[in-house]
């Protein structure tokens, strides 16, 4: 049943670290039925997501659900939910399942073998503008002592190039920011090598693209561009190691 609600990244299954990134098949994700059968299929009892609002704001989460912010918004927020959202979830603690919603924005999920620690991050077009695959890495460094030259970090399922086209002013702001390649002539935005550029610039080195267009492939993925909106979402999840730690002191 797993492998029919979920697909993995070779790299993470070799670390053995518990993690998935879902498929339609597994249904809206955010339907609380739907999400405990896709539980039940990884073996996890929970999972910890936040509030996303296409910011850069990271917090750690406890295995209670409780969150705790590890890196402000770097940008100033104009509304109530955004301040409370974020974007970016770090495992505080051993065995904690974190986790982020997608249907076209690109999931990341980061794992530090040296202390066991993990991250979720979503990113779209917004959150890749202000970097927030780094700011996850940076998160975790601080919060648990990860190296990010160790840290294992797979790249899902998400809109490819092939479909996703962008306005000129996008283009001309993400070439400016990663270079001339991050789109074609037809203003067509390469979010997966944007995020794989992020984190090289963040000193990751192992970085492993697990494939899969959201756009592309109706029958494995919902598409919010796609559907037009009218669609359910896939979660990316991952579990921290049972010897995970964290630093003493937090934000």
């Amino acid at each position: 049943m797993a492998a029919s609600l979920f697909i993995t990244s070779p790299a993470l299954s070799a670390a053995s670290v518990v993690h998935g990134f879902s498929l339609r098949a597994a249904g809206d994700l955010r339907s609380s039925g739907e999400l405990s059968r896709l539980l039940q299929a990884a073996g996890l009892h929970t999972v910890v997501t936040a509030k996303q609002v296409h910011e850069d704001r990271v917090v750690g989460a406890l295995r209670d659900g409780s969150q705790t912010e590890l890196l402000a918004a770097s940008e100033p927020l104009t509304s109530t939910v955004a301040a409370e959202g974020a974007d970016a979830v770090v495992a505080l603690g051993p065995e904690v399942a974190v986790g982020v919603f997608t249907a076209d924005c690109v999931p990341v999920l980061l794992y530090a073998p040296d202390s066991g620690a993990v991250a979720a991050v979503h990113s779209g077009w917004r959150g890749a503008r202000l970097s927030i695959a780094a700011r996850g890495v940076r998160a975790l460094q601080e919060a648990t002592g990860a190296d990010p030259k160790q840290v294992i970090a797979a790249i899902g399922p998400c809109i490819g190039a092939c479909c996703y086209q962008v306005s000129p002013e996008l283009v001309a702001t993400f070439r400016n920011l990663f270079g001339a390649d991050v789109a074609d002539e037809r203003r067509h935005l390469d979010l997966r090598l944007i995020v794989e550029r992020t984190l090289r610039n963040a000193l990751v080195e192992n970085i492993e693209q697990v494939e899969g267009c959201t756009s592309c492939d109706t029958g494995s993925f919902f598409s919010y561009r796609r559907d037009q909106r009218n669609t359910g979402r896939q979660l990316s999840f991952v579990r921290s190691g049972s010897e995970a730690h964290v630093r003493t002191r937090l934000p």
